[in-house]
């Protein structure tokens, strides 16, 4: 008779003498009930003590295979990694284990976590540590969101606790529907929503009892509507040859809009960040702000400088030229990221009040801003049978990695080529 093979667990040895004696024991296992986006499980601590037990996040992931290698005795490479990692918690956890008489989870959780057990229950104090930890981060956009966020919530229940338990998909439901009253779009629920789906994924790495009533099974975040941002040729041919006064503001936003457009859709926080030093000959390379911190070994994206790109970096840039310094006069070197993310809001916001101007007078009646230009690059690219593939590479997608891993990166010809369709028209 076949029976299901089981995992090991990690263990730490004087843990398994000592713990017994007090009717404890402590050990981290793989949690297979609930795998992530990549397919891989979250390795827990589980403490037992009188035949209940707690599991404890470690923000360590592996697959079957890859948990029996890290349980094993010689891992090698990313695997023996993470079981100095896990390790290294288990003894944190059986000093902490050791040091209350007489144990319980509350004390334990107080000191593991440095959290009370009502602290735990607690939607928002978690939110709380979230947005300390961004600002830490100096992720001061993202702070935002998680603020938003927790005020719409706090707002909608009207007190200063929300529980755990207490949101399920009727509750989630009816939040939606309540924002919805307020003339809400579905972009902004979803905005407000997806940082409470990642506090409930966070509490779940040391609540894993949470997984049974976990609310987002069955609700779905509402996806905002598919608005075309893009505009067609002869509207960016209009814009293009739009008269303006040299000098002027509405020449300068209309060419920083034009620059995006031309330069792979790039979008305003990258154009203010860019420096000299990104400038390669005839490319310009950079990685950007939004993957930064998300991504491991991100891809540059690599822009070609095609004569309107060179125009507006040689009518605009700033000088001195050397590699240290910002392209565009936005940014400075001391600034603070609150600082920063002050200026690029400023600059998107007077490049969609010319833009909007001018389109105004061109007559043309979409609602055109600095995402039209990223839309438009892309969409009039895939019109003109440019492959989907450069078309992810050059707007620094992730989701196309697959395909580049076969079809490798575009040559510099290629690249050339596929550009100069933006201005055929």
């Amino acid at each position: 008779m076949n029976t299901k093979e089981s995992l090991p667990v990690i263990r730490f040895q004087i843990a398994d003498i000592e713990l017994p004696k007090r009717n404890l024991s402590l050990y981290a296992h793989l949690d297979k009930r609930r795998p992530n986006k990549k397919g891989t499980f979250p390795i827990r601590i589980r403490i037992t003590y009188n035949r209940s037990h707690r599991d404890y996040g470690t923000k360590q992931y592996a697959t079957e295979n890859q948990f029996k290698q890290i349980a094993g005795k010689r891992p090698k490479g990313a695997e023996a990694d993470i079981k100095i990692n896990v390790i290294s918690l288990l003894e944190r956890a059986y000093h902490i284990i050791q040091s209350l008489t007489p144990f319980s989870f509350s004390s334990f959780n107080e000191s593991y976590l440095n959290k009370k057990n009502n602290d735990l229950k607690d939607i928002f104090n978690w939110y709380d540590d979230k947005i300390k930890q961004l600002g830490k981060n100096d992720q001061v956009g993202t702070a935002a969101s998680y603020k938003c966020s927790k005020l719409s919530l706090k707002e909608y229940v009207g007190k200063d606790v929300l529980l755990f338990n207490d949101v399920d998909e009727n509750f989630l439901k009816k939040y939606e529907n309540w924002m919805l009253s307020k003339n809400k779009s579905s972009s902004t629920i979803g905005i407000y929503l997806r940082p409470l789906r990642h506090i409930f994924n966070l509490a779940i790495d040391h609540q894993s009892d949470l997984i049974e009533s976990y609310p987002f099974k069955k609700y779905k975040i509402p996806s905002p509507k598919n608005i075309k941002k893009s505009l067609v040729k002869a509207e960016i041919k209009a814009i293009y040859e739009y008269n303006t006064e040299k000098g002027s503001p509405e020449a300068f936003y209309k060419d920083i809009w034009l620059f995006s457009y031309f330069a792979n859709g790039i979008n305003m926080k990258d154009i203010c960040r860019l420096k000299y030093g990104d400038m390669k000959g005839d490319t310009i390379e950079f990685r950007r702000a939004k993957t930064m911190r998300t991504k491991k070994n991100v891809k540059p994206i690599c822009i070609t400088i095609t004569g309107d790109v060179r125009r507006i970096i040689e009518e605009y840039g700033t000088t001195p030229k050397i590699s240290k310094n910002y392209i565009f006069d936005f940014l400075k070197p001391d600034m603070n990221a609150m600082q920063e993310r002050i200026i690029i809001q400023n600059v998107t916001r007077k490049v969609n009040k010319y833009i909007k101007r001018i389109t105004k007078e061109l007559k043309i009646e979409k609602n055109v801003s600095t995402y039209s230009a990223r839309h438009s690059f892309a969409t009039i690219l895939k019109n003109a049978g440019v492959a989907p593939s450069f078309i992810g590479e050059s707007l620094g997608h992730s989701s196309l990695s697959t395909t580049e891993s076969y079809l490798g990166s575009f040559e510099d010809d290629q690249r050339k080529v596929n550009i100069d369709k933006l201005k055929d028209w």
